[in-house]
């Protein structure tokens, strides 16, 4: 049909999208903050225990989980390992630090465990502007991956992209 509007960068099958946000963590990033357990800026066992225990895993579930403390505690190394088994089974991740530097950790973890081989010699988009505050090191990690096998890397959308490599 003449006059037909088409959109050929759907009808493109060399070109692969590979949006970070797929990998987004399905409820987002929750913090347990620990700090209530540092009484004068130490933490007693007993209290820690008490307090681990009674945390509900399933408010945790499906989540990137950043354990927190003040830098003004003193911190038994064991409390990160002690909130870590609590939640282990149902947190998608758990790490500790601040949130975006837990959700770095997590999106680093999440695309080396990726199997980047169905990308080799693609023309591949790694797509920008989302909704959801991917890390900047997710980018670099995706890059990093994409380079080593895609034919040609390019950013952002299909429309308007950046050219990074080509092989």
């Amino acid at each position: 049909m003449e006059g037909e509007i088409r959109n050929r960068v759907a009808e493109n099958e060399s070109l692969v999208v590979f949006d970070l946000e797929d990998y987004f963590p399905p409820v987002g990033v929750k913090t347990l903050d620990l700090s209530p357990l540092a009484a004068n800026g130490i933490i007693r066992e007993s209290e820690a225990r008490d307090f681990i225990s009674r945390l509900n895993p399933d408010e945790y579930a499906d989540a990137v989980v950043a354990v927190q403390l003040d830098a003004d505690t003193i911190i038994p190394q064991w409390i990160w390992p002690m909130a870590a088994a609590q939640l282990a089974e149902d947190a998608l991740y758990i790490g500790a630090g601040s949130e975006a530097d837990v959700l770095s950790q997590y999106y680093a973890q999440r695309l080396s465990r990726l199997d980047w081989s169905a990308f080799a010699y693609k023309k591949v988009l790694l797509k920008g502007c989302g909704q959801y505050p991917v890390p900047p090191s997710a980018y670099v990690q995706a890059a990093m991956h994409l380079r080593l096998s895609a034919q040609k890397l390019m950013y952002g959308e299909a429309c308007s992209n950046v050219p990074i490599y080509r092989g």
